[in-house]
C-alpha cells in the first residue's frame, strides 16, 4: 500500500494561502523572470493588496470555449459579483467549446494578429502553449507577474514544485495556468459497483481477475435487478480511451507525462507494445467475448451508457463524480483496484496535480497584464476557489458546519444540476484556473463521492507527471508521429478487444509501431523528462 502525504501538505497549503506575508518562490528556470510589458498608467491605477485590484474600471478582452451548460458568460452569476468587487470588467467572447469552431476561431485569432487581453477556457494546448507562447510571444511569460502580484499561485509553486514544474515550458518561461486539484478525488476516476447487486446475489466487491470474472458472470446471468430480463450490463467502460486506464494499474501500467507512459529508474518506457499491455487486451477481449463488458463501448456513444447508468443497468463503472446517476447513487459504493495477474494494485486511472495547464493565458496586447494576473489569482486562494465553484452565499449556497451547501433549487433545477450550475459559475466542463482543495472541496463530488475515493486514495501513484511543453524543434518532428501512432493504436485497440484482429498478429502491430518511429517519440519524451528532472 503507498504511503500518501498529500493531506498534510495541503495543511501547509492552507496556512499559507492564509498568511499576510509569503516568501519569494524558487525558479525552476535558469533564467530570471521576464517582467510584464505593462505601462505606467496601469500600474499607478493598480492597487497593492486585496479589493477592488484597480482604483479605476478596466475592461479586458476574454477569448474562451464555453461548455454546452453554461449561461452566456456575461450573465454568469460569479463574472457579475466579481467585477463589482474587483473593478476589472470583462468583455466576452465565447464560442460553444463542443464545436469544432471554438478551436479554429482561436487559431484564426493568433494567425490575424487580433489577439483578446486574456485567454481564458480556450483550449490552449501544449502545442499551442509551445508555438504561441515560446516560438512566436504572442503569449507573455507568467512568471514575473506571478512573483510580483500572484502570491496565492506563488505559495503553490512553493508547497507543489511539480505543479511550477508541469506549467513551465523548454525555454523557462511559464505562459499559461493550470487547474490545481490538490484534492485527489478530483483527478481520479473512482471504481463504482452496484452494493445491492452484490446483496442480492450473496457476494463481495471482487479483489482480483478470478473474482471480477465470478461477480460480472454473475450480474450477466442471474438478473440482479430483479426485472426478468437479462439486460443487465456487468461493466460499462464508457469509450475506447478507458481501456488505456480503468485497469491498467492492476497491469503494472502507467499515465505518466499524460502518454502510455511508465517510468522506472529515470527511464521513460511507452508501453503500446509492451507484453503487459497484450496481456490487459486480452483480458479485455476475454471480457467482451463473454459480453461481460459492454458491447457498444468502443463507439464512443456517451449519451447511451449515461442512459444505462441512470436506469441502474450497469453493475461496474469508472467515473470521477456521480452527477450522472445522482438519482440512484446510494445504490452504488467504491472499491478498491482488483490485484492483477502479476500482484500490481495501483489505480493508474488519475492524473497531475496541474491539468490542464492551458486554462488561462494573457497575450502581447494586454496594456493591464498586473490586474489579469491579480484577477486569476483569486481563485488560486481557498476563499477563491469556494467563490468560483459555490457562488455567494445566502443566495447560492449556505454555510453548514463550516461547509458550503449548495441550494437544493439548483441541485434539484429540472434543467438537471449541470445547466443550474451554469448559471452560477463556470464548474460544468472544467477547465478554469483555480484550486480545488480538501477545505471544500469539488462541488460536483458529494461526501457519496469522497467516500468512492477512499477506496482508491491508498493506491494511487505517488506522481503522477503532466505532459511537457516541447519546444519548436521537437514538436514539429513529434506531433505527426504521435498523431500517427495513436490512430493506429486506437483502431487496433478495438479490433484487439472485439475480436476482430487476432493476437497472433500482436507481433506485426508491434512491428508496424516500430516503423512509425515510436522510438522516436519515446526519446522526446525522455529528454523531457530528463529535463525537468
Amino acid at each position: 500500500m503507498l504511503v500518501k502525504t498529500r493531506k498534510r501538505m495541503m495543511m501547509m497549503l492552507a496556512a499559507a494561502l492564509t498568511a499576510t506575508t509569503l516568501t519569494s518562490a524558487c525558479s525552476n528556470s535558469k533564467e530570471e523572470p521576464v517582467t510584464s510589458p505593462g505601462n505606467t498608467d496601469a500600474a499607478s491605477n493598480l492597487t497593492e493588496a486585496g479589493f477592488p485590484i484597480v482604483n479605476e474600471p478596466v475592461t479586458l478582452k476574454v477569448f474562451g470555449c464555453k461548455d454546452p451548460n453554461h449561461a452566456e458568460w456575461g450573465d454568469v452569476l460569479i463574472f457579475k459579483e466579481y467585477e463589482k468587487m474587483t473593478n476589472v470588467k470583462l468583455q466576452f467572447d465565447e464560442l460553444p467549446a463542443n464545436a469544432q469552431g471554438c478551436d479554429e476561431k482561436r487559431n484564426l485569432l493568433f494567425a490575424a494578429n487580433e489577439l483578446p487581453d486574456i485567454f481564458l477556457r480556450a483550449n490552449l494546448t501544449n502545442t499551442d502553449i509551445a508555438r504561441y507562447g515560446q516560438q512566436e510571444q504572442m503569449l507573455i511569460p507568467l512568471e514575473g507577474l506571478i512573483d510580483e502580484h500572484a502570491p496565492n499561485l506563488k505559495s503553490i509553486f512553493e508547497q507543489y514544485p511539480e505543479v511550477k514544474k508541469s506549467v513551465t515550458a523548454a525555454d523557462g518561461h511559464i505562459y499559461s495556468l493550470p487547474t490545481v486539484r490538490l484534492q485527489s478525488s478530483g483527478r481520479s476516476e473512482k471504481i463504482w459497483i452496484n452494493k445491492e447487486w452484490l446483496a442480492k446475489l450473496d457476494l463481495k466487491a471482487p479483489a482480483n481477475v478470478d473474482e471480477l470474472f465470478t461477480v460480472l458472470r454473475a450480474f450477466r446471468d442471474n438478473d440482479p435487478n430483479g426485472n426478468g430480463k437479462q439486460d443487465e450490463i456487468p461493466l460499462g467502460l464508457r469509450d475506447i480511451g478507458m481501456v488505456y486506464s480503468t485497469f491498467s494499474g492492476s497491469f503494472g501500467l502507467e499515465q505518466q507525462m499524460g502518454y502510455q507512459i511508465n517510468i522506472k529508474d529515470d527511464q521513460v518506457n511507452i508501453w503500446l507494445k509492451d507484453e503487459r499491455f497484450k496481456e490487459l487486451l486480452q483480458f479485455l477481449n476475454q471480457l467482451y467475448s463473454e459480453k461481460l463488458l459492454w458491447q457498444d463501448f468502443y463507439a464512443g456513444d456517451i449519451p447511451n451508457w449515461r442512459s444505462n447508468l441512470s436506469q441502474t443497468l450497469i453493475g461496474m463503472f469508472f467515473i470521477q463524480a456521480s452527477d450522472p446517476f445522482l438519482q440512484v447513487e446510494n445504490q452504488f459504493t467504491g472499491m478498491t483496484p482488483i490485484v492483477g495477474p502479476h500482484g500490481d494494485q495501483t489505480h493508474s486511472a488519475t492524473g497531475p496535480i496541474a491539468a490542464p495547464i492551458g486554462t488561462f493565458a494573457i497575450s502581447k496586447v494586454n496594456k493591464n497584464p498586473e490586474a489579469a494576473i491579480r484577477w486569476v489569482d483569486y481563485f488560486f486562494s481557498e476563499e477563491g476557489s469556494k467563490f468560483f465553484q459555490y457562488g455567494v452565499e445566502g443566495e447560492t449556497y449556505t454555510m453548514k458546519d463550516g461547509k458550503p451547501v449548495i441550494h437544493e433549487s439548483i441541485k434539484n433545477d429540472s434543467r438537471g444540476f449541470m445547466a443550474a450550475l451554469g448559471q452560477v459559475n463556470l464548474v460544468p466542463g472544467g477547465s478554469f484556473p483555480h484550486v480545488v482543495t480538501d477545505t471544500y472541496g469539488n462541488i460536483v463530488e458529494n461526501d457519496k463521492v469522497l467516500e468512492a475515493n477512499q477506496f482508491i486514495e491508498d493506491y494511487l501513484p505517488e506522481t503522477v507527471l503532466g505532459a511537457p511543453i516541447f519546444d519548436k524543434a521537437t514538436s514539429d518532428q513529434i506531433i505527426p508521429i504521435k498523431a500517427d501512432i495513436d490512430k493506429y493504436v486506437r483502431e487496433s485497440v478495438a479490433k484487439f478487444i472485439i475480436g476482430e484482429l487476432s493476437f497472433d498478429k500482436w507481433g506485426e502491430y508491434a512491428a508496424t509501431l516500430e516503423k512509425m518511429k515510436i522510438d522516436v517519440l519515446q526519446k522526446a519524451y525522455q529528454e523531457a523528462y530528463d529535463a525537468k528532472k
